[in-house]
């Protein structure tokens, strides 16, 4: 097995001499780096301080990492979603380097480097690979240049991505990164004694590579070589096994497009049969993430709100007891749902809410929870999910309101509220602020009802049918239904 380990501070061209070395071998690149600036962005996003462990390590059990081949080239997921642009920001570098303190992500990051190690050859990059994640690797480097030259090559790097910096800043970044990486407690950054140590300050990507494909013996190059002989055999028996599950699997695609075709058929029967007008639509967030809360007074109301306003694009949270129908689960899926087991936490849900929003698709949920059936004027008690989506995703949220109960052939009517955040709770533990974060919800439904009342009872009397206002009337309603942005 073929482990190199490559240490050394940030800018010192680790990263980009570790892919060529892997290209040029023929094995994988793992950029440990990537790992870690993905975890703060994770940590970041759910708007929580990088730098406290008490904030940290409850959010990474939901912390899922993966690799993609992209143009020939490993790039990591975060839960799903591509986040290999996002996590070079400049600012990302930062706040890799105060979760990289906390021994809870270390521990996490490093079983999973461990792993990946023990069972594939594999090119490492990073702070302590040689000092703790891989002692014993085979070959041990320790890349290096002047803090000037490497806050120079990142000046430019950022300038060439088109994003406004300063050199001075960079380079006082860069020394701040060292000293925390080399003072941390937990495994700081230390060239070994059994590392070798390369300065490329003056030195090209090649003459570097050249210095490290040296030192790796012929004898490892003559084994990883005869591997590969041995694996194209294997891949040809499972090329003949996965030709079987592409027959099978083709069958399977039949049944989407089936169930996609009732969807679709429903979408159009809620068009035709639920006749619903919908108020102050332009209050409707377009292309963007939003979590959509409404009133619940109809098993149909999901999918008249999906087919009417959310769209193909748009999910809708529902209770696990209505899929368990398989057909009616597949349908369901194809028209958005995601079913949520209530009582229990069900990850997976969670999982799938917060990944349409931060890939900016609406999500319908229903505070109350369940069906008013009483049609009362008052709402039944609001669960407290909206408020956690909404905080963690840092999402708007669209209130809506049926006003009176939904049927078939009834002129139903749909009013939409003004958008507003809950950007008061963002920096704040969601344990400590859940209930006060979902009373402010209650509150603002509230309001919009009462809003809708006082505009009903204007409109009695007049020629026009009520609630057909101008336009700018119907904005200027909304927008003292709530302080929208």
């Amino acid at each position: 097995m073929i482990n190199i380990a490559i240490d050394g501070p940030s800018g010192a061209g680790k990263s980009t001499i570790a892919k060529i070395v892997a290209k040029t071998l023929g094995i994988t690149y793992l950029d440990t780096g990537a790992m870690y600036r993905a975890v703060a962005l994770h940590v970041i996003g759910c708007g929580k301080n990088p730098s406290l462990e008490d904030d940290v390590k409850p959010l990474l059990s939901d912390i899922n990492l993966s690799y993609i081949k992209v143009n020939d080239e490993n790039q990591i997921c975060l839960n799903g979603n591509n986040v290999s642009e996002d996590i070079r920001r400049h600012e990302m570098s930062k706040y890799a380097s105060e979760v990289s303190k906390i021994p809870a992500v270390r521990l996490f990051l490093v079983d999973m480097q461990r792993k990946i190690a023990q069972s594939t050859d594999v090119v490492l990059d990073g702070r302590d690979i040689t000092s703790y994640v891989l002692p014993d690797a085979k070959y041990k480097f320790y890349l290096t240049a002047k803090d000037t030259e490497r806050a120079k090559r990142r000046f430019e790097e950022l300038k060439a991505k088109g994003q406004e910096v300063s050199y001075e800043q960079i380079l006082a970044d860069v020394r701040d990164r060292d000293f925390n990486d080399m003072n941390r407690e937990f495994a700081p950054l230390k060239k070994t004694d059994d590392s070798f140590e390369i300065d490329s300050t003056d030195m090209s990507l090649q003459q570097v590579v050249d210095i490290i494909l040296n030192k790796v013996d012929e004898v490892d190059k003559n084994n990883h070589l005869k591997c590969k002989t041995e694996q194209i055999s294997q891949v040809k028996d499972i090329n003949n096994s996965v030709n079987k599950q592409i027959k099978s699997n083709i069958k399977k695609v039949k049944h989407n497009w089936f169930y996609k075709g009732i969807a679709n058929f429903a979408r159009w029967v809620m068009g035709a049969l639920w006749v619903t007008r919908i108020y102050f639509k332009d209050n409707f967030p377009k292309n963007s993430k939003a979590v959509v809360i409404c009133n619940h007074y109809s098993a149909l109301d999901p999918c008249v709100i999906i087919s009417k306003l959310l769209g193909k694009n748009g999910k809708v949270v529902m209770k696990d007891e209505v899929t368990q129908n398989t057909f009616v689960a597949n349908v369901a899926k194809e028209l958005g749902g995601i079913s949520v087991k209530r009582g229990e936490a069900d990850v997976n849900a969670v999982k799938s809410i917060l990944g349409a929003l931060n890939k900016n698709q609406p999500v319908l949920i229903f505070p109350e929870g369940t069906r008013n059936k009483q049609n009362s004027k008052e709402f039944l008690p609001f669960k407290q999910g909206v408020a956690t989506f909404a905080i963690k995703a840092k999402a708007p949220i669209v209130p809506m309101l049926y006003y009176k109960k939904t049927g078939i052939f009834k002129r139903n009517k749909l009013m939409v509220g003004a958008p507003f955040w809950l950007d008061e709770f963002y920096d704040k533990k969601i344990g400590d602020i859940r209930d006060e974060a979902t009373q402010v919800i209650s509150d603002k439904m509230q309001e919009l009802r009462r809003e809708i009342d006082i505009l009903v009872e204007e409109c009695k009397g007049s020629k026009k049918r009520y609630l057909r206002y101008k336009k700018n009337q119907s904005k200027e309603l909304c927008a003292n239904v709530s302080d929208g942005r």
